[in-house]
């Protein structure tokens, strides 16, 4: 009895399985439409209404060192990944110097909405790569516009680079070298004032000691005593006070002559940082010029220049079109199989 049922069950579902395909064949008109139709309409919306894209590859090198050697002296670097350097690449500064100088109207083309239009591809993203490159795309509405605006952003880049590791450095220095006047005037005061009191004390300190210790001076001739005389002894304290006054002058020597060397050193970093706040009081109008050597431009560099795309990213026009023709029939079908059911109960 169970086979049976089992039997006419499956007899009804093959029956109906037919009665679908029928139907879809019956309106395959519509079914058809739908997908020229959508299709022609996503095809239409790709190649007219949105934008073209195109994209330009910077290959950045990065291979900062930890510790920055300056005539200075030794200053660590406070980044310390080369991730984190790329990452400057989208900081502020560099997007709004760069849509300055390319001329964009900086109410239509916002820093989030150009920042939107730089990709990063680190080395953790990509398969057996040198740890130290980084692929930077830029995108733009045609391929001269791209290429001229990933060199700009690279060269903003660089810019800023340059400008935020000398100006750090140059702070740091000019910190460091007022912290350590106030240590070595402090010394230096202390030093002074032990030479006065081992200088008092030394006047006020014999030279000799009375030991009262009589030679007697014979005659070469009969061995008598002719005269006698006395010897007076040199006083250790005195010779000792001396010494402590040696030692006390060599030191005040030593850190006159650092305080000196110190203060030539915030001369020459007090004028550099003048030239840090002209650059910036000018706009960067012209190149900030500094004694402090630059590792920026030596440490971070492109593989190769970039090349104006060829061909646009996106949108994809054929892929676009293969969807919207599966949409379109999933419409169809789904608008043939409604007809169906809806004429069928009409006619009940």
């Amino acid at each position: 009895m169970n086979e049976n049922q089992n039997n006419i069950q499956y007899y009804d579902d093959e029956i109906d399985l037919r009665e679908l395909i029928m139907a879809l064949w019956k309106r395959k008109k519509i079914i058809i439409a739908f997908t020229l139709i959508v299709a022609i309409l996503a095809a239409s919306f790709s190649m007219f209404i949105l934008s073209p894209v195109y994209e330009t590859s910077l290959d950045i090198i990065i291979s900062m060192p930890e510790i920055y050697n300056t005539r200075y002296g030794e200053y660590k670097l406070p980044i310390t990944t080369n991730e984190q350097y790329i990452n400057l690449i989208r900081s502020n500064d560099v997007l709004i110097n760069t849509i300055k100088d390319m001329g964009y109207d900086s109410e239509e083309i916002s820093v989030d909405k150009f920042d939107k239009r730089i990709k990063i591809i680190t080395s953790d993203a990509k398969a057996n790569t040198v740890q130290n490159i980084f692929t930077v795309t830029v995108s733009a509405d045609n391929p001269n516009e791209s290429h001229k605006l990933a060199q700009s952003l690279y060269e903003n880049y660089i810019e800023f680079m340059d400008v935020m590791v000398k100006e750090r450095t140059i702070n740091y220095y000019i910190n460091y070298f007022n912290v350590e006047l106030i240590s070595l005037q402090n010394e230096l005061d202390v030093q002074k004032e032990i030479l006065s009191k081992n200088e008092e004390l030394l006047s006020q300190t014999p030279k000799t000691i009375d030991t009262k210790t009589n030679i007697e001076i014979q005659s070469p001739l009969n061995g008598d005593s002719d005269y006698i005389i006395p010897i007076e002894a040199a006083n250790p304290n005195y010779i000792k006070i001396e010494n402590d006054i040696v030692r006390n002058k060599q030191s005040i020597n030593s850190i006159e002559s650092a305080i000196k060397k110190n203060m030539e050193y915030l001369e020459e970093l007090d004028v550099e940082k003048q030239a840090v706040n002209k650059y910036y009081e000018t706009g960067r109008t012209e190149k900030l010029m500094t004694s402090v050597i630059g590792i920026v431009e030596n440490n971070i560099y492109l593989a190769s220049p970039p090349v104006a795309p060829t061909q646009k990213t996106s949108p994809n026009n054929s892929l676009n079109t293969v969807i919207g023709a599966v949409l379109g029939g999933m419409i169809g079908v789904m608008t043939a199989l409604f007809m169906e059911y809806w004429y069928k109960k009409e006619s009940k």
